[in-house]
């Protein structure tokens, strides 16, 4: 079709790989984004301000990019505004949950959050079997199950995983050891880590097909806003121990209709910040968006914490835009610049691309040539013309060729009484008259022919003395 070209896709959405990356583009931003998540799991994390001059600079394509890249050692969260500007604990504890609930490819109907919980409970089991609290016949082949197959040691689903058909007979009471060996490695309070931890198990140990664990799981946090944000540390403390943590807030946009909103949500993040050392938080802003709506209403020591780390995007040169055009064209990313007047698209990605996609379509309906549905040329009447004009040709309008012969009679019983002129006009030809079918000949007596001849005159006498007698002489004289 005609609108459907390379530069139509003008807009990313977190968490998808993109289909099309010119590697020049944000290649700075990318390399200290990845230096700066590519940390030890036991290392605290940081506030990041990624920051672009304007709207379509490629923010999202590359937290894509970075989250592709990371994805094995990291878990990105997205965060998602409800009513467009309100990002909260509940918010918050409602994006991780749906992060974590997600199938795991080849993991025979796992999701991640049931990696998370076996390997806590094997986690927080493994000081109890070393100290003998917890008795084992084999305690070092029991630490090296713990250590090595946390996930097989607490299948709830084998038949011989014996250590997780244990641990449910028994977790009425190993729940609480559980829970208070996990909160001291957080450094949270043992309430809300023993909450996590018997809604943890609740969910891992349920039937794998039962769909109903999720809604079961999603019910039991509650929705006030006090208890909200305290559920909330202490699962992503959970989460910390195990992997590195990156909250991601993009398309931030609509928090520029609701000012206080934005300081609402630095103090969220803040505070959070403060209580999970190890999580990384990365705050996503157009600048316009930072400088009307964040900082004129954060104190210096939020806009520090948030500012902990500074990311800027650069508009983009010459050969970068070659790139990005290259990259949805390749080959003729040069060409296609050409086309575009680079003042008006402006120096940002999706301004570059949304520019190419005009250039494009009007470069292909330049080509597209009008069709001529079964069209004849024939030369024009010559005309004088220099001798390097081009032949001109006239279209003749197409003749339609009967597929039996037609007749020009009318038929007898036709209404119309005048002939109908054929169709294709035949020529006229002078031909010999045919000859006529031979026939028997018919016998009929000789008569020899007889000479007439005019009669004479009057007055010449001799003349006709002469005729009587050539006939006596013919006939004989008794005839007479």
């Amino acid at each position: 079709m005609a609108n459907e070209h390379p530069f139509q896709h003008l807009f990313e959405t977190l968490g998808l790989v993109p289909a099309a990356h010119a590697d020049p583009v944000n290649r700075q931003a990318y390399e200290v984004l990845s230096d700066i998540l590519s940390v030890p799991l036991e290392k605290p994390g940081r506030c990041i301000l990624l920051r672009a001059p304007r709207a379509g600079h490629g923010k999202t394509h590359l937290l894509s990019r970075i989250q592709h890249q990371l994805g094995a050692s990291h878990e990105f969260i997205p965060l998602h505004a409800a009513f467009g500007s309100r990002i909260d604990a509940t918010t918050v504890i409602d994006d991780t949950l749906r992060r974590l609930v997600r199938q795991l490819p080849a993991a025979d109907g796992l999701c991640m959050l049931d990696l998370v919980a076996r390997r806590s409970f094997a986690a927080a089991l493994q000081p109890l079997v070393g100290s003998g609290e917890v008795p084992s016949q084999d305690r070092e082949g029991a630490l090296t199950a713990l250590r090595t197959r946390p996930v097989e040691t607490f299948d709830f689903h084998h038949p011989n995983a014996v250590t997780a058909h244990w641990a449910r007979e028994n977790f009425e009471v190993l729940g609480r050891r559980l829970s208070l060996e996990l909160a001291q490695r957080c450094g949270l309070p043992v309430r809300e880590i023993a909450f996590w931890v018997d809604a943890l198990f609740r969910f891992a140990s349920a039937p794998l097909e039962n769909p109903e664990r999720v809604r079961v799981l999603v019910e039991s946090v509650p929705s006030g806003a006090d208890v909200a944000i305290e559920r909330l540390e202490a699962l992503l403390g959970l989460l910390t121990l195990q992997m590195r943590v990156v909250l991601v807030a993009d398309d931030l946009e609509g928090f520029s209709a609701d000012e206080s909103a934005a300081l609402r949500l630095a103090a969220f993040l803040g505070a959070l910040r403060h209580s999970v050392d190890r999580l990384d938080v990365i705050l996503s802003l157009n600048q316009d968006i930072w400088e009307s709506t964040f900082a004129p209403r954060l104190s210096g020591g939020l806009a520090d914490r948030l500012s902990e780390v500074v990311v800027e995007l650069e508009p983009l040169k010459e050969a970068e835009m070659e790139a990005l055009l290259d990259s949805r064209v390749p080959g003729l990313g040069r060409r296609v610049l050409d086309h575009i007047d680079i003042g008006s698209a402006g120096t940002h990605a999706r301004g570059l691309i949304r520019a190419a996609g005009m250039a494009w379509l009007k470069a292909t309906a330049m080509d597209a040539a009008p069709p001529v549905a079964a069209a004849v040329q024939v030369p024009a009447p010559a005309k004088e013309a220099d001798s390097w004009s081009a032949p001109e040709f006239a279209l003749v309008s197409p003749v339609a060729i009967p597929a039996e012969p037609l007749s020009n009679q009318v038929p007898a019983d036709s209404p119309f009484q005048t002939p109908r002129p054929a169709l294709i006009p035949q020529p006229t030809a002078i031909l010999p008259p045919t000859p006529e079918p031979a026939t028997e000949p018919v016998l009929s007596p000789v008569v020899e022919p007889v000479a007439v001849t005019p009669p004479p005159a009057a007055a010449d006498t001799d003349s006709v003395d002469d005729l009587l007698r050539q006939f006596r002489e013919r006939y004989g004289r008794g005839s007479l």
